[in-house]
């Protein structure tokens, strides 16, 4: 099963400015781009301690210069991916609205990338009343199955994120279909040379498209060969030293490993879920904790650690 959130995360990093560009112009003309885009994913944490729920698979925070303004001079843009149906999706979305503003008091504007492969849910809002107190909050979506139509727009945008729509399409289309699915991946990577894109472009959306078309073992080693074959013909040799390509040829021989780093893993998440009881905080679940990397699991424990009173004097 494709895990969604890292090529998700990864993308509004990189292509933030051009997914406002593509699928909500009014919001990427509000804001400065001569001034630096503030990453705040740092404070969802704080914000949303226990956050994870069914298909939500990426959320990011900015905080972004209002062009040509003086009062108030930033805001927050909070964008999140959701890739199932949830009754109380905006009810979130609304809660994630007013803890930002709390936070920074400044203004904020929510945005839900729905991502699921219906075309006929479309939230956007959220209303509730009781004894003449009433809230009424509404939030911009981008509803990636509006795309489906539009595929040769997509084919012929020179904006990148007409590509990673395009390649999200074909990733739920293509689930059952693996022929379809080795086929569209061959040719979403060609037409990352013909676009002409830098190098760093090519890479980051190749990222994204090698990580939510999956594909089988060997269909994986042709889809290298491939590769290979893409690059000597353009004489652009972007992606094949990038790590998960790199990994595909020894895959065999990684399995072991691959056993081996799920054992240490599940000891790690064992160890972090003992520690935080003990200290009392939020335990963070196995589903939580096998999304991190070792890297990211052995920081926890290393933090956690410190909060425990020193014995030396």
């Amino acid at each position: 099963m494709t895990d969604y959130d890292i090529p998700w995360k990864e993308i509004f990093d990189k292509f933030l400015k051009e997914f406002l560009q593509f699928c909500l112009p009014d919001v990427h003309d509000a804001i400065d781009w001569d001034q630096e885009v503030e990453n705040k994913e740092q404070e969802l944490p704080k914000l949303f301690p226990n956050s994870l729920a069914k298909g939500r698979v990426a959320d990011k925070l900015f905080r972004a210069k209002i062009k040509g303004s003086d009062q108030p001079k930033w805001f927050m843009i909070h964008a999140e991916v959701q890739v199932s149906r949830e009754s109380n999706f905006s009810e979130r979305v609304f809660t994630c609205f007013y803890r930002i503003l709390d936070r920074f008091q400044e203004p904020v504007v929510c945005i839900g990338v729905i991502a699921d492969s219906s075309s006929n849910w479309r939230p956007g809002n959220w209303v509730q009343g009781f004894l003449g107190c009433e809230v009424s909050f509404s939030y911009p979506i981008v509803k990636l199955r509006d795309y489906q139509d539009k595929v040769e727009t997509l084919e012929e945008s020179s904006n990148p994120f007409a590509t990673v729509i395009l390649s999200h399409l074909k990733a739920q289309d293509s689930s059952k279909h693996l022929d379809d699915r080795f086929r569209y991946k061959i040719e979403l990577v060609k037409s990352l040379y013909q676009k002409q894109w830098d190098a760093e472009s090519v890479r980051n959306l190749f990222r994204f498209i090698d990580w939510i078309i999956d594909l089988p073992e060997e269909l994986e080693l042709q889809f290298k060969d491939e590769v290979r074959g893409i690059e000597l013909e353009n004489q652009m040799p972007y992606v094949t030293s990038i790590e998960r390509l790199a990994k595909l040829e020894g895959k065999l021989e990684g399995k072991l490993e691959g056993k081996l780093e799920g054992e240490l893993a599940g000891r790690l998440a064992g160890q972090i879920q003992l520690l935080q009881e003990l200290l009392g905080l939020s335990v963070l679940s196995n589903e939580e904790l096998q999304r991190l990397s070792i890297d990211e699991q052995n920081q926890i424990l290393r933090d956690l650690r410190g909060q425990f009173p020193s014995d030396k004097k």
